[in-house]
């Protein structure tokens, strides 16, 4: 082995080691790649988590959001705080219902509501009734109605705060009733829960009724009342 060995196994030593040179660039390169990847992924996981929490809507209330009853939005400062859905097995006519239900010491309230253009009730009184049973609530829930005008200025509101619903209730009809003025833009009614517990909403109706019926929103007096305080308290 001279000279011409040498000179044969020169071209295979070095095609080896070109080789290997190439192979551990790539796998290094691969490597790199994969890292990159990685912290694009754990970016993109970041952002979408501090999208979710500037909206208030953590990934658990994403999945109860996915559980809403068709037309109907889940609304409110504390919808993480809430579950929603529809009810095979507590209805009180047809075949379901839908309900919210609380998360233990909930932030705030959240409502179960849809909103209508207003086109085919301006002029009118309306009232919307449903029926409601909850079970345990601690804070209060209600049925409600608001109309908007067209630059979303309240023309009318109630929410039951009055006679709010509280601890458990069978099956029972309640009812908002409001004037829809001919300049109203939209409605928004629904069910809200206030706090823990849980409210069962079923058979919600829309009626034009008669001026006989009077309306429900707590409307401010003409005249001031009691201004030396003499009529004591209520």
């Amino acid at each position: 082995m001279g000279s011409s060995t040498t000179g044969f196994l020169g071209p295979i030593v070095g095609g080896v080691l070109v080789a290997l040179v190439t192979f551990w660039t790539t796998r290094q390169k691969a490597r790199a790649e994969v890292r990159k990847l990685d912290a694009e992924a754990e970016r993109t996981r970041a952002e979408t988590s501090r999208i979710l929490t500037e909206i208030g809507v953590d990934r658990t209330a994403r999945r109860s959001l996915d559980n809403l009853p068709k037309g109907w939005a889940a609304d409110g400062p504390a919808v993480e705080d809430y579950d929603f859905g529809v009810d095979a097995e507590v209805f009180c006519t047809g075949h379901a219902s839908s309900f919210i239900r609380s998360h233990r010491n909930p932030k705030g309230f959240a409502t179960l509501a849809q909103s209508i253009r207003a086109d085919s009730y301006r002029g009118t009184r309306l009232r919307i009734s449903a029926m409601i049973k909850t079970r345990d609530v601690l804070g209060w829930s209600g049925l409600w109605m608001r109309i908007d005008g067209e630059d979303d200025r309240t023309l009318g509101f109630d929410n039951m705060y009055d006679r709010r619903i509280t601890g458990t209730t069978g099956w029972n009809v309640y009812s908002v009733v409001l004037d829809v003025p001919p300049h109203s833009a939209d409605i928004s009614f629904g069910v809200l829960l206030d706090g823990d517990g849980r409210v069962w909403i079923d058979h919600v109706k829309f009626e034009v009724v008669s001026d006989a019926v009077a309306v429900t929103e707590r409307r401010l007096p003409s005249l001031p009342a009691n201004l030396d305080f003499s009529a004591g308290v209520e």
